[in-house]
């Protein structure tokens, strides 16, 4: 009877066991064609933020560094000082140069005015000696009639004739200076020009002078928090060299490396399912917002050159970019933490 009874059990254990796998199999079958072969997967996947590099856009010794590691910060916040006193300096002699300049126009202007006058001074003295010069040649033609006639001696009509031919030289004369007034006039206004021309370049050299000494206050272009600082007080900083980063902790995003196999079915606006490593137990939704144009390969310091040497065959990953749904109360995410995501790609 013991034995009889033990094969029993046995038997339903087996039929259990056996009934539980085919239920199993037939579960996942059903939901491997429902749903399943629709989810594509990944665990090659990463959060990531646009985080910027603070750098300073002149030279100089650092003065103050006002904000700490870690420490948020808003965008147009101060995060460095450059020393300022050569600067200051510079604004101080670019100042100087747009009032010389400023003042040189002026006398160029005065000058202009002055030829504008000489001119019609000179064209006065014209008229008045083409006047002389009238007269003189009617003379002559009066006394030489009256020469005809001996009414006048020929040294009288010489004396007239002699007269004319000094007013047509005054009358010479006076033309050349009323084209000297003009020349002169024309001088005076290119100076004018070119004054102004210098003026404009003080000004410019002023506007970049200002620039550099706004530029010694080194401030965040973005709401973040502060990493990687390493400036120091007294530090000297080339122009462009890194001195801190800030990451926007507020607008991390996920980069997803599927396989080039998987990538037929993803499109911008699918959604996404993500789990955080760093969160086990939490689920964070997504959807994609673009598709990268080329494997991540290609963008690397040395690309594959597949046409030279031999070949092997290796899968490609294609980043897949995607956005973040408003997290979970007391979820920070931060840029390298590992993510794995799971996308539906069903219509």
């Amino acid at each position: 009877m013991r034995v009889a009874s033990e094969t029993g059990v046995r038997r339903i254990l087996f039929i259990g066991i056996l009934a539980a796998i085919v239920l199993g199999g037939v579960a996942y079958a059903v939901y491997y064609f429902t749903t399943g072969r629709y989810i594509v997967t990944t665990d090659n996947a990463y959060v990531e933020a646009d985080i910027a590099v603070i750098a300073p856009k002149v030279a100089g010794y650092v003065r103050a560094v006002p904000v700490t590691d870690n420490q948020s910060v808003t965008a147009g916040q101060p995060l460095l000082v450059i020393d300022d006193s050569d600067y200051r300096a510079a604004v101080a002699r670019a100042s100087a140069a747009v009032t010389q300049q400023r003042q040189g126009i002026g006398t160029a202007r005065a000058t202009a005015a002055a030829g504008v006058s000489a001119i019609g001074e000179a064209q006065a003295q014209l008229a008045a000696a083409q006047a002389e010069a009238v007269r003189a040649r009617a003379d002559v033609a009066r006394f030489a009639t009256l020469r005809k006639e001996g009414w006048v001696s020929q040294a009288n009509l010489d004396v007239r004739i002699a007269d004319a031919a000094s007013r047509d030289a005054a009358v010479a004369r006076a033309r050349a200076g009323v084209a000297a007034a003009r020349s002169n006039e024309q001088a005076s206004l290119a100076g004018t020009g070119g004054a102004e021309a210098q003026l404009g370049g003080a000004r410019a050299s002023l506007d970049a002078a200002r620039l550099d000494l706004a530029n010694t206050v080194v401030r965040s272009p973005v709401a973040g928090t502060v990493g990687n600082r390493s400036v120091r007080v007294g530090q000297y900083l080339r122009t462009g060299q890194q001195a801190m980063v800030v990451v926007p902790l507020g607008a991390v995003y996920v980069v997803a490396n599927f396989k080039e196999t998987q990538i037929g079915g993803l499109r911008p606006g699918l959604p996404v399912t993500l789990h955080i490593d760093a969160y086990k137990d939490a689920e964070v939704a997504g959807r994609i917002v673009s598709v990268s144009p080329a494997a991540g390969s290609r963008f690397s310091m040395l690309p594959p050159e597949n046409a030279t040497g031999n070949f092997t065959k290796i899968v490609q990953r294609v980043p897949v970019r995607i956005a973040l749904s408003p997290l979970p109360a007391g979820m920070r995410l931060v840029p390298g933490m590992s993510v794995e995501a799971s996308v539906d790609v069903r219509d």
